[in-house]
């Protein structure tokens, strides 16, 4: 440690710890706007998307190794928390208390919750949505993002879903939850709203008729996902302008559906691999 490095804290009674340590709960967090990131990729991925930095929290140890020879991205990071003022340290337990999870992945950062309305979110002349149907599972969600991400999808629309920024969901999406953008409604909302910018709704169903590969994509266009067991069922049945078209992924075994992150993905580069011949021709 030198001169110039901040004080240790080392108390669990510290309040910045016990606010974090609160944070870690999925409502409080909601009610402070507020998200938790831990790692050093995720953190510069919030940080590169836009998020404001609130706070750095690390160890002495890795503080230390990360002046002495960490990455550049990893230096930035903490040369920013530093001019903000936000960086504080803390023993290797309370980063334990503090981290998601059993092995603490070197740094936690909080940042402000970022827009999540439907009226903040960009959208390119031709979009590809994805909206997702109370999807339960974190890691579904996460694994939602980093395929939407790596398939050029324009945005994705949450309904009654998990927290987008539970930290499971932040670590399968490898930070691109930060980096695709996402806004939460209702059904009436999210409706509306592909009214209002006439885009397509499609509905992922196993019982559909129409298959995936005979489905032009190439519009502007969101694919609706519903829950993990229960599917759509009767919701997203009919907008104001008429049915909503169900889609399915043509299955050759006996299993009649994918998991749905794996679902999305498949849908997702298909639109993408449409859309690419398009901009080819």
């Amino acid at each position: 440690m030198t001169d110039s490095s901040p004080p240790v804290v080392r108390s669990h009674s510290n309040p910045k710890v016990r606010r974090l340590t609160k944070l870690r709960d999925n409502r409080a967090r909601r009610q402070a706007k507020r998200v938790l990131v831990d790692g050093w990729r995720e953190v510069g991925r919030a940080l590169s998307a836009g998020l404001k930095l609130c706070g750095l929290y690390l160890c002495t140890e890795e503080f230390e190794k990360t002046q002495a020879s960490g990455n550049a991205q990893q230096k930035q990071i903490l040369q920013q928390s530093i001019q903000l003022g936000g960086l504080t340290l803390v023993t290797d337990a309370l980063l334990s208390k503090i981290a998601f999870g059993q092995s603490p992945r070197g740094v936690v950062a909080e940042f402000e919750e970022p827009k999540s309305d439907l009226q903040s979110l960009p959208l390119a002349k031709i979009p590809l949505l994805l909206i997702l149907d109370r999807i339960e599972k974190p890691g579904n969600i996460g694994a939602i993002f980093r395929s939407a991400d790596a398939a050029g999808v324009d945005a994705i629309l949450l309904c009654d879903c998990t927290d987008r920024f539970n930290p499971n969901a932040i670590r399968n999406s490898q930070g691109a939850i930060f980096h695709v953008p996402s806004a939460v409604g209702n059904e009436r909302e999210i409706t509306g709203f592909l009214e209002n910018h006439h885009i397509q709704p499609l509905a992922a169903r196993v019982e559909s008729s129409e298959l995936l590969w005979e489905t032009e994509l190439t519009k502007p266009t969101a694919i609706i996902f519903g829950n993990e067991a229960d599917g759509l069922r009767d919701r997203w049945q009919r907008s104001s302008s008429g049915p909503i078209r169900g889609i399915r992924i043509p299955m050759n075994g006996k299993t009649d559906s994918l998991n749905v992150s794996v679902t999305a993905a498949v849908i997702a580069m298909e639109a993408s691999r449409q859309r690419s011949l398009i901009s080819v021709d």
